[in-house]
């Protein structure tokens, strides 16, 4: 299995980009290796995915979709959540690329430098990526009832179900079983 989870909005050109950037060179390296691409180090979680974001899985590690879209996060194979500055550490040193970063570490008040610009990056990464500010973006999400919701219920079990595309599938659930 994966030992990192990157979880990452990929309507943003600039996350695409590194998430596309560390898949090919990880996927490079099974290659130069002839290993198996069904081994990769590295998973990626698109949060805006078709087919919906759930923050209840583990390999989430509980990151909701606001927190996802307010900084890189990444779920660790033994559970621990990183985010920002951490992320990339972590993601370039599983590609071999660890040096890339290691300044963040070596030098700790580059490390703090970095997770300042790094901060102001994510805070405005959405207004220049995708013309609206991330809270905008949150609250569409919410406003369009889009929740990290799961449907895995028997009949007759009582669940809450919080967005109208999950309200639906519940509905006709209920209305073949019976």
């Amino acid at each position: 299995p994966e030992r990192l989870n990157i979880i990452y909005d990929s309507k943003c050109s600039v996350c695409r980009w590194e998430v596309e950037f560390l898949d090919s060179v990880q996927k490079s390296n099974q290659q130069q290796q002839q290993q198996s691409l069904n081994t990769l180090p590295i998973r990626f979680t698109d949060l805006e995915s078709t087919n919906g974001y759930d923050s209840t899985l583990p390999s989430n590690g509980g990151i909701t979709y606001a927190q996802g879209m307010k900084s890189f996060h990444a779920v660790t194979s033994d559970g621990r959540v990183l985010h920002g500055v951490q992320v990339f550490r972590e993601a370039y040193e599983l590609v071999g690329l660890g040096w890339l970063w290691n300044w963040t570490v070596d030098a700790p008040w580059m490390g703090k430098v970095a997770n300042v610009f790094y901060d102001l990056f994510a805070r405005y990464r959405t207004d220049i990526t995708r013309g609206s500010s991330v809270l905008e973006l949150i609250r569409q999400y919410e406003e369009e009832g889009r929740t990290e919701a799961v449907l895995s219920f028997s009949v007759g079990e009582k669940k809450d179900v919080s967005c109208r595309s999950c309200e639906e599938k519940f509905a006709d659930t209920l209305t073949n079983k019976s």
